[in-house]
């Protein structure tokens, strides 16, 4: 190839690889920065909206510990006898334990600047003040008619037993705000005689600013973005100086209202949320202070002034946090694309000499081609090989099974043929008795050796029934794999024929622990192939020659009640590591020159798994034996 064409052909796969590669590469980095943005913002946003979230969440503790106290003090001193008293008499003496009463609750409490009882004409009769930490009695002289004032109006109007709650605002004193200013939370109950008379309300004047502080601490732990609003917007705590109670300081247009109306419109709108606009992120949960949550009946009474917690996390620090995080997005997207251009030229260099060498590589997969079919032949050839041996080994099994059965049959034969010959003798000496004469004795003699001869045969015939019948279910079962409801120590038993011969000719045994009965709905050919195979390989691989060993069968079901557990174990020789690693492979045995097939056990470890769906477990420890498990579903 010319210099020429080599300039050419390095061109357009160039231009080839920038268009099959790159420009993918770019779309996907591209996709993939978007979601990076989104999800990387939501990681950088996620500990504001927990900070948010637990700000709102333990401010409104707050105030629903702070309101309810107020309330249960209300109640305390509205029920007191010093105030029934006062309300039926009047007397000065009744007043004095009134009195007393305030001061001292005043003094313990330390969170009331105010408590008074306002008659039914608005008159303050007993007011303690609480001045510089001390409780305060205020003289008679110094006592003023509330009755214009709103939460006395607005009280009186209550039934017995309701609660008031005045608006938060700050104290008045005689018409005047009070300096330094005196956030003021006003509760009040109305007051009864017995004869069911109004007689004035009881007024608590709560000190507003150490509800105040404790919401500011709350605002200060979390970023310090926690505000306390009224219904009509005013700011009751503002994270900004200056800015609360603007409607008391003569700044109407101090609201959240008036700065962000669709941001309050949607926080009015429903009792907690959570929303982005304009003016940043909002997070906000609604309080009603008179909503005593406990008063089915309307007994109390709320003002219908809820208040709002809102935190705000201002639109510059989220422009901040998007900045910060489109950069190292850009950054990022950057380096990929840079990184994908680099490996796309890398690639189209590489690309030239990939095609000179595919000329030689398809001569060489030709040959390939050829050494794979050569080796699928000699693979099925394998299989079908190893598929033989299985065969071979399962009909050496039922052959095993026939030999012992037939075994087993010649005893019951023999001696059946045994009594039958003498029943022919003794029936022999009974026709000569005829011809010679017959004695009694002698026909007592046959009678009972008749009965006796009957007996032997009738037994050892119902034996050889017994045994046919075993053989031939064995041997069905064997041939054929049909799910069927069948007794497990039945099978059990039937496997046990097989290897009673052979037990008599040597000094092994075999121990069952099985319980009477335990039926399965399984595939009892295979089960019983397993157990003889198992069987067959302790008595085979587990004892030295000469050795007297134990192989011990149990079954039984699990503590859940779901699996048949059976178990083969013998006390002989143990396995290694290495051998217990491969035991179950096709073609591996220790009895390589002693007939061993290696297959056994594969056979074995297919059956269990393959047909019945059961786990095959096996723990071993050189010189302490070998346990085979079975675990096999009992439906």
């Amino acid at each position: 190839m010319s210099p020429d064409s080599l300039q050419r052909f390095s061109r357009r796969v160039l231009l080839r690889s920038l268009l099959t590669l790159f420009l993918p590469w770019a779309l996907l980095i591209l996709v993939l920065t978007v979601l990076l943005y989104d999800r990387l913002l939501d990681a950088k946003l996620a500990p504001r909206l927990h900070d948010q979230q637990a700000s709102l969440s333990e401010g409104l503790g707050v105030l629903n510990r702070y309101v309810a106290s107020l309330r249960g003090n209300l109640l305390f001193l509205s029920q007191h006898p010093a105030i029934g008293a006062a309300l039926e008499r009047g007397d000065p003496q009744d007043l004095a334990l009134l009195r007393r009463l305030m001061l001292d609750f005043s003094q313990s409490s330390g969170r009331y600047d105010q408590i008074r009882w306002l008659d039914e004409r608005g008159q303050e009769r007993v007011r303690v003040d609480l001045r510089e930490g001390r409780a305060v009695r205020v003289p008679d002289s110094e006592l003023q008619n509330k009755a214009d004032r709103y939460f006395f109006v607005e009280a009186m109007q209550l039934p017995p037993g309701a609660f008031y709650l005045s608006r938060f605002d700050l104290n008045q004193e005689r018409g005047q705000l009070e300096r330094p200013l005196k956030p003021t939370l006003r509760a009040a109950t109305p007051l009864f005689d017995k004869a069911g008379r109004p007689r004035g309300v009881l007024v608590l004047n709560y000190l507003g600013q150490v509800l105040l502080d404790r919401v500011g601490q709350i605002s200060t732990r979390y970023g310090g973005y926690l505000e306390l609003v009224d219904f009509e917007g005013y700011w009751i705590y503002s994270r900004k100086p200056g800015q609360a109670w603007g409607f008391m300081l003569d700044r109407p247009q101090d609201t959240v209202a008036s700065r962000y109306p669709q941001s309050w419109a949607r926080m009015r709108s429903q009792p907690s949320g959570q929303f982005i606009d304009a003016a940043g992120l909002w997070a906000f949960v609604r309080f009603d202070p008179g909503d005593s949550g406990d008063d089915p009946d309307g007994a109390e009474r709320d003002s219908g002034r809820d208040w709002l917690l809102v935190s705000l996390l201002p639109v510059d620090i989220l422009q901040s946090l998007r900045l910060q995080v489109f950069w190292q997005m850009l950054a990022f997207g950057a380096f990929m694309l840079f990184v994908g251009l680099a490996v796309v030229l890398r690639l189209a260099l590489t690309e030239a000499d990939r095609d000179r060498a595919l000329a030689g590589l398809e001569a060489r997969g030709d040959e390939l081609a050829q050494s794979n079919r050569q080796l699928t032949d000699t693979v099925e050839a394998l299989q079908r090989t190893q598929g033989a041996l299985i065969q071979a080994e399962k009909l050496s099994s039922l052959g095993t099974l026939v030999a012992g059965v037939a075994h087993e049959l010649n005893t019951p034969i023999g001696a059946a043929s045994v009594a039958a010959s003498a029943l022919d003798k003794s029936r022999e000496q009974l026709e000569q008795g005829f011809r010679e004469g017959l004695q009694r004795s002698a026909l007592e003699r046959f009678l009972q050796r008749n009965a006796e001869g009957l007996a032997i045969i009738l037994a050892n015939l119902g034996r050889m029934a017994l045994l046919t019948r075993a053989f031939k279910q064995l041997a069905t079962d064997r041939a054929s794999v049909e799910r069927r409801r069948f007794d497990l120590v039945a099978l059990v038993d039937e496997v046990m024929l097989v290897f009673a011969p052979r037990l008599k000719a040597t000094s092994h045994r075999v121990l069952l622990n099985l319980p009477p009965s335990l039926m399965l709905d399984s595939y009892p050919g295979p089960l019983g192939q397993i157990v003889q195979n198992l069987i067959e390989n302790a008595l085979v691989h587990a004892f030295a020659p000469g050795e007297s060993g134990t192989v011990r069968v149990r079954a039984d079901i699990d503590d859940g009640g779901r699996h048949c557990v059976i178990e083969v174990e013998d006390d002989g020789c143990g396995m290694t590591e290495e051998v217990l690693a491969r035991i179950f492979d096709p073609f591996f045995t220790t009895r390589r020159g002693s007939g061993g097939t290696g297959l056994g056990l594969h056979l074995t470890h297919q059956l269990a798994v393959d047909i019945l769906g059961a786990e095959l477990q096996v723990s071993s420890t050189p010189g302490r034996g070998t346990l085979f498990r079975v675990r096999l579903p009992l439906g």
